[in-house]
């Protein structure tokens, strides 16, 4: 008989998947995450409604309003996976409480991005946008001051200030505003299926990955300093987000 440990066969992809997003999901907040989401409502609701959002879900597609939207926000969108690689980069193999977690997550939510900007393309293409004026823009100064900024605390911030400025202000926020003009556009693009795509993702999704984003700040948030640093990576991100879509209104 063998005197060493048997060592259990390794999960498959699929159910370790689905154990990443078991471990994640939403517990009780403490104290002070549920002080730190009273604090920001009022900037996560200046996201969704913002005149972009509103006027679509009231009036319909304004074309000429969405074609400056859909190249200005395109650098965000194809960068987002990155933002995570760089973070991803500094997480450990459980070394640290909630690494190894927060490891895993990201590696499937990369893995997850990696379509969205060509299905981004699409949705500019159904409105009368070429390939080429969406990749080759250049956004203004309120856009790039968000792309700034969401690389700098990337690089720069806590993991958890990370996953609160990148995955739950961005991801969740999206989430709203997508559900929020969906029906707008699906009267305005009918049956082309390829330019709602983009969308129609983020309707389906976004309500899960700022839950368990904010399931992995809680875990990776050491300290009453970090707290108060996650608060104002998220208020930020929501602000230069507002500016950036408010910046689109003609």
């Amino acid at each position: 008989m063998s005197t060493q440990t048997e060592r259990s066969r390794p999960p498959t992809r699929t159910q370790h998947h689905r154990t990443v997003k078991h471990e994640l999901s939403e517990s009780p907040h403490p104290p002070w995450v549920m002080d730190m989401l009273e604090e920001l409502r009022p900037h996560w609701a200046a996201v969704t409604q913002s005149p972009v959002f509103t006027g679509t879900a009231a009036d319909g597609v304004d074309d000429d309003v969405w074609r400056r939207v859909i190249p200005e926000f395109f650098g965000v969108v194809e960068s987002f996976p990155k933002y995570m690689g760089v973070y991803l980069g500094r997480t450990t193999y459980g070394r640290r409480p909630g690494d190894l977690l927060a490891r895993d997550w990201l590696i499937g939510n990369i893995r997850t991005e990696a379509l969205h900007a060509q299905w981004y393309i699409d949705w500019g293409v159904g409105l009368g946008l070429t390939e080429e004026e969406i990749v080759r823009h250049r956004p203004g100064p309120e856009v790039a001051a968000l792309q700034e900024y969401l690389w700098s605390v990337s690089y720069r911030g806590s993991l958890a200030e990370a996953f609160g400025a990148v995955n739950y202000a961005i991801e969740g926020t999206t989430g709203d505003w997508t559900r929020l003009v969906m029906p707008a556009f699906r009267e305005r693009l009918g049956a082309d299926e390829y330019a709602l795509t983009w969308l129609a993702e983020h309707v389906e999704y976004d309500d899960a990955h700022p839950r368990e984003a904010l399931e992995l700040i809680k875990l990776t948030t050491r300290d009453a300093d970090d707290r108060a640093a996650v608060q104002e990576a998220v208020r930020r991100s929501l602000e230069l987000f507002r500016r950036g879509f408010d910046s689109c209104i003609g």
